[in-house]
């Protein structure tokens, strides 16, 4: 299970020097996204769609996965091993920082791992996965400022990945069963946690992970191993028509789609890459000896 909520990992290989991607790539915004370029531990890196005018978000000794950015464009949530706490070994926390590099913040401070933060569309919440309940993850929401967690999930198995639906009244996850810790990709009311529907239903052996919702509300991205190895797949957001959109040398993983729809962000064999959200013109981004992971698109502003 510990493997689904960090999905595979795969390092780089060696890439070349090409010219500047274009295509899908070619298009205005910025990318956060983790690298363990420094050393090898896992930090935040900022950079246009097409590789450039890249840089890290704030220097650390700490492991930074799982970014996500403010619907404003202005803060980034993720989580960190930094600041450890006290008689604990390694265990994270949910932290905020403006895209600056300044302003950083813990918003969670119990000795259990709080992972996977993502943030509401109207920024008053956060929700995030943890282990504090017997060591099973389940999803919470709190505020954004770190009040008031609440816990969502109660079904046997763990919970994680969640992913809000862009009116702000879904919240898309994943679910392993309890029994043989596959994942299926579930969505529930985010308000409460009722009414939890199984989206991705008899897939039997394969992990279906990292849902994303697509801007307008329609669709869902996620990781899929049904074709054999981890693929960028999109459905229906009730389930429906759900299609492979990747197919390469390389397990592909962490969907993320830019603000107009039309193309997706993914990690691929250690490198990221944008197609367009049909699947074609897959463009690698990244090209050099480290792994560059979990991209996530900035909002539109």
């Amino acid at each position: 299970m510990r493997r689904a909520w960090r999905a595979l990992i795969v390092l780089a290989l060696p890439g070349c020097a090409d010219k500047l991607p274009s295509g899908p790539a070619g298009v205005p915004g910025r990318l956060v996204f983790a690298t363990n370029r420094n050393f090898g531990q896992w930090d935040l890196y900022l950079m246009n769609p097409n590789g450039t005018n890249m840089g890290q978000l704030d220097p650390s000794l700490a492991n930074d996965l799982w970014p996500n950015w403010s619907p404003d464009g202005n803060r980034i949530v993720f989580q960190s091993d930094r600041i450890p706490q006290a008689g604990d070994s390694v265990n994270y926390n949910v932290f905020v920082i403006g895209v600056d590099g300044t302003g950083l913040t813990k918003l969670t401070t119990d000795l259990a791992n709080d992972i996977q933060p993502a943030w509401s569309p109207d920024g008053t919440k956060l929700a995030f996965a943890t282990d504090r309940d017997s060591g099973d993850y389940e999803v919470y929401v709190m505020g954004a400022a770190g009040t008031n967690p609440v816990r969502l999930t109660t079904m046997p198995g763990e919970d994680g990945q969640p992913a809000w639906s862009p009116d702000g009244s879904k919240l898309a996850f994943a679910h392993a069963s309890p029994t043989d810790s596959i994942s299926d990709i579930f969505v529930m009311n985010a308000a409460d946690g009722s009414n939890p529907v199984n989206l991705t239903p008899g897939t039997g052996a394969f992990n279906d992970v990292t849902p994303a919702w697509s801007p307008d509300g329609t669709k869902l991205a996620f990781a899929s191993e049904r074709s054999g190895q981890l693929e960028i797949w999109v459905m229906n957001a009730d389930g429906t028509n759900p299609r492979q959109l990747t197919r390469g040398s390389a397990p592909a993983e962490f969907p993320s789609w830019s603000p107009d729809g039309a193309e997706i962000a993914y990690d691929s064999d250690g490198h990221i890459w944008i197609m367009y959200a049909d699947g074609s013109q897959p463009t690698r981004i990244t090209k050099q000896l480290y792994a560059d992971v979990i991209p996530r698109w900035r909002p539109a502003p």
